[in-house]
Order: C-alpha cells, then structure tokens, then sequence
C-alpha cells in the first residue's frame, strides 16, 4: 500500500482532539491548513474523558468474556454498560459485530494493531510539549484497585500478557494503603503500572488549538458541514460559513463523521458510545491516577479537584444528558476513595465517543474515494491516539510507502456502498 501524491493545501472537518492533532501533523508537514468546527474547538468528546496517556495498556473494548458479564450486569443501578430501551436496527448491527470481534484470536490482533498505532506516542507527546503544546502532563503511572485479591490476580494475568510495566505483584492490605491512602474500604487489592501519564484534556485542547493559530492554522469555528465532493483533484467541503476549497479534506467529525461519510455514498460502522465525568473534592487527593477495575471508573486528580469518568451508554441520542448515569458511577464508585465528596459533584459532562465493532479506530482513505481521509472511531482512546493518528495521516498523504498500521486501520475493512 502506498500513499498518494503530495498535496499542498488540507480541510480538516472536526475541531475535536483527532481533528486538532491531524491539523497539526499536515501543518508540520508544510501543508496550508483549515480546520472547520460545526461548534466551538473541543465541543464534543475531548474535554470531558479521563485524560489517560497510557500506550502500555492499549486493548481494543471486544474481548473474550466481556459479552456475558455485560449484559448480565444491565438491571444493576451502577452497571457499567448501559442501553437505552430503544434499539434501533443500527445498534443491533452493531453489537453483533462487537461480539463476533469478541475472539481471542480478534483480540489479539487488535491488540497488535493498537500497539503499533501507539508505539512512541510518549515521544510524540514530548516533541508538541516542545513546540508549545505543554498540557502538564503528571507522569506517576496508575494504581488498579479492585474489590477482591480474585479480581487483582485475573487483572495481574492480563497486563503481563500485554507487556505492562507492572511496578508490583498484587497488594493488599497496609501495602495498597500506603501505597495509595486515598482508598477506602472497598479496595482489598491493587495493582501498580508504572510510567503511564495524564493531563487535563480541556488544557490540551485549548493549548493545541492556540499553537495551531500560531503556526498559521486557520480554525473557523460554527461552520456547519452539509456536504462535501471532490472534483479535479480538489475537495469542497460546503459549510455554513461557505464553501472551503483544498487539495484534500479528513473527515474527523467524531459522530458526525458516519453521516458526512453516508453522503459520500459509503456507510461505515461507527456508533456512538457515550461515557459520563464529573468532579469532586477529595482529602487527600490520590496521588496517581486510580482504575476501579471491578467498578469500570477511572479518577484522574487534575489540580485542586478529582475527575471521575465511567459508564458506556450505547444511545442513538448523542447529545442526551441523563443523570441516571451519573449516579450509577456514583454507585459504582462509592467506597473505593476514602474521602470523595459524592454529593458535591460539579463539571457534570457527558460526550460521545465513537465506537467500532472490532475496537481499532478508522484511519485512511474513504472507500471510492482517493482525495478523502476519515480519521474517527477511537472508541475510549482518542487523547491518547490523537498524535498518532494526526501523524499517520500526514503520512498518508507524503509520497511512499504508506505505514504498514495503515492497512489494518483502513475505513474499508467496514464499509458498505450506500
């Protein structure tokens, strides 16, 4: 696989973290870039998620196992999946192919698939620190905790499958509180994984998006897509605030992305899956990230107060807020940190994060067309892929070989002619 001629001019549709980061790759590789953002930059899924940095732990979300325990925990308040009673034909497609990729032998490919994808994302992460994107990134690794020494151990298996550093055995008792004092009763065991980040996302975004303007990016914000063509080796990307002529366009839209790509007469499995955050304030403040294995919640201290993250609710209505979810993370979480202020809780969020049937994000031309990226389906991992992704796609569009991740995240591998 190769990639196509050298283009001199790009439209980037999404002001999102994907679309933010291919603009910044196509700017580094000398390209005049626009981004067009149908809201504000960052609207949509990038502000709220855990902001995790953790290329050591990738894994795609269909895995062997995940099927039954899920949909045998739907009737429980702090379930951590959740499906709203309608089921539209879409999200029954959908879920099929999750389970058919829930193979071990699928699983293990995804996982490869995403390792190579990350690989060096801690380099690439340094070198736009470097040119003024400094998100503060806390580099302290994570603790697991689970609810049971069983759970510890099962989760011990499958980070040494991955290669995990691991910085120790399962702990338990005065080794996870001295570890950790920030955990409450709950915690029975843990694990710790060294060398992991996070950040603040919304600092990212917002720090990204100000060196873009500086390097000359033009980043139009409210400008609505209704359409986009190519034509003569051109794109038109037709907007609200007019018409954006390029050499090339990606589409990194986030759940908008599956209809502009249906109007290029291709439909792609994409769905949203909408993850819930909110903040609280804790005494004492966690020292590292901490993963609630058991509960599915992750808390990331990100200055004076804690962010919590959880839930997956598989619901058509992208933009629906429903509070029930916040409480099930509530419920979920209640008794793992010995100090959070629950009913405090500000910063209520939620944001759709576009799902694949087989885990892996779709990056690379749109089938039929040779003139039109997508860059979207990053499922939960979109902060820590987004410098990847926007260097992968550069790539794509440099002359030569094309990398070799490529052709295993190939928008084809799950299109239809519409």
């Amino acid at each position: 696989m190769t990639s196509g001629p050298r283009t001199e001019s790009a439209t980037v549709i999404g002001g999102g973290l994907i679309g933010l980061c291919c603009a910044y790759y196509l700017r580094q590789a000398g390209l005049h870039v626009t981004v067009v953002e149908r809201h504000r930059v960052g609207s949509g899924a990038s502000r709220g998620n855990a902001g995790e940095i953790c290329p050591d732990l990738v894994t795609p979300l269909p895995a062997p196992g995940v099927i039954g325990p899920a949909l045998r925990g739907l009737p429980r308040r702090d379930s951590a999946l959740h499906l709203r009673p309608r089921l539209d034909a879409a999200l029954v497609r959908f879920l099929i192919r999750f389970g058919r990729n829930s193979t071990r032998r699928r699983h293990s490919a995804g996982v490869r698939a995403l390792s190579q994808l990350a690989a060096g994302s801690f380099r690439l992460f340094e070198e736009m620190e470097s040119a003024g994107v400094d998100a503060e990134p806390v580099k302290r690794g994570y603790v697991f905790a689970y609810a049971s020494a069983d759970s510890a151990r099962r989760a011990l298996g499958g980070f040494r499958e991955v290669g995990a550093p691991l910085g120790s055995d399962v702990l338990e008792g005065a080794e996870l509180t001295e570890l950790e004092p920030a955990l409450g009763p709950r915690a029975r065991a843990g694990i710790l994984i060294e060398d992991q980040w996070s950040v603040d996302p919304s600092l990212f975004v917002d720090r990204l998006a100000g060196t873009l303007r500086e390097q000359g990016v033009d980043i139009i914000e409210g400008a609505r897509v209704s359409s986009l063509a190519e034509a003569g080796g051109r794109t038109r990307v037709r907007t609200s605030l007019g018409d954006f002529i390029s050499d090339t366009a990606v589409i990194a839209a986030g759940v908008w992305s599956r209809e502009l790509c249906r109007g290029l007469g291709v439909d792609i499995d994409l769905f949203p899956g909408k993850g819930y955050s909110f903040s609280v304030e804790a005494d004492p403040m966690p020292r590292r990230v901490i993963h609630l294995g058991d509960a599915r919640v992750v808390c990331t201290p990100m200055g004076e107060r804690l962010r919590v993250a959880g839930s997956m609710e598989f619901d058509s209505n992208a933009d629906a807020f429903h509070p029930r979810r916040v409480e099930a993370v509530v419920a979920a979480a209640g008794g793992y940190l010995r100090s959070a202020d629950w009913s405090g809780r500000q910063d209520e969020w939620v944001g759709a994060r576009v799902m694949t049937p087989d885990g892996l994000p779709a990056v690379g031309l749109v089938p039929g067309h040779s003139r039109i990226h997508l860059a979207s389906g990053h499922n939960m991992l979109g902060l820590m892929l987004g410098p990847a992704t926007g260097r992968l796609i550069a790539d794509l569009l440099s002359p030569g070989p094309a990398p070799a991740v490529s052709g295993l995240l190939s928008p084809g591998r799950s299109a239809i002619r519409v």
